[in-house]
């Protein structure tokens, strides 16, 4: 059974490897790699007024392809910088597969001392130090709109309307004290209904997809959804896997969605940090 489980882990591994674009470090035959013990990896420091920076070199010079990974981004190459997200103690790792198909990992454990380089805002907004809950608005906190607005203002739910929506539609208890924690690990987030019921998934955003005057960005998600995250106008309560960020704080969070066609009306979500 652990032969198996082995055998599926690598199989998983190296197709993450044969999806990335492809490795153009070439190295001579040299050392048969066997074990991770035998890769010649490192991770230097870019330093700044005298402390370790959240920006690090890695290299590797093993006969091995390499991916790096924070936790957070990939970057398949055997030499490259890492901008690191947060401050604090990290762990890095290399996924190295070697010629035969085996995959070895190397951790390397790291500490920022000072985050001299920026990153993007929205990771800390997200995540807050690594992670991070969100829960609904204290009110007007779900309902529906038009496309120039930013947040609810035709139809509007409190959070303690909503359990009853969900009822009897037949959806998720995503009502009062449903909450969703944003992680930066993985870039994952866990959808906890009214019931302790949980959707773990992941997320990602995009900045660069705003809409001038109206929205900063999307966020979207694979295989979770955020609170009562369907369209109620839809016969079937269609729900949405990407939303427009109509506003981002460490506090607040606004969120909107267009309706599934044909309709063309907008639904609006506000959430706070917990």
């Amino acid at each position: 059974m652990k032969y198996i489980f082995n055998s599926i882990i690598a199989g998983v591994l190296t197709a993450l490897f044969l999806a990335c674009d492809p490795i153009v470090d070439e190295k001579g035959v040299g050392e048969v790699i066997t074990s991770a013990d035998q890769i010649q990896a490192t991770i230097i420091p870019v330093v700044q007024n005298g402390l370790n920076t959240n920006k690090v070199k890695v290299s590797c010079t093993s006969p091995v392809s390499c991916q790096w990974t924070d936790g957070v981004n990939l970057y398949a190459s055997s030499e490259t910088e890492l901008t690191l997200l947060l401050a604090g103690s990290q762990t890095i790792t290399l996924n190295a597969l070697a010629a035969d198909g085996t995959v070895f990992e190397k951790k390397f454990e790291y500490n920022v001392e000072s985050m001299y380089y920026p990153v993007a805002p929205e990771y800390g907004y997200f995540c807050g130090a690594g992670e991070k809950v969100w829960t609904w608005a204290d009110t007007k906190c779900f309902g529906n709109g038009g496309g120039s607005d930013t947040g609810p203002a035709w139809w509007i739910l409190n959070p303690e309307d909503i359990k009853e929506q969900c009822v009897s539609k037949n959806l998720p208890l995503d009502g009062k004290g449903a909450t969703m924690q944003f992680i930066l690990s993985g870039k994952k987030m866990i959808k906890t209904t009214m019931d302790g019921v949980k959707y773990e998934g992941k997320f990602d955003f995009d900045m660069t997809a705003g809409t001038s005057g109206w929205s900063l960005g999307t966020v979207t998600f694979t295989n979770t959804n955020i609170l009562c995250g369907y369209d109620f106008n839809d016969a079937s309560y269609s729900a949405w896997s990407k939303y427009n960020i109509i506003y981002l704080d460490d506090e607040k969070m606004v969120l909107g969605a267009q309706e599934h066609a044909p309709n063309s009306n907008y639904w609006y979500w506000v959430f706070k940090a917990q």
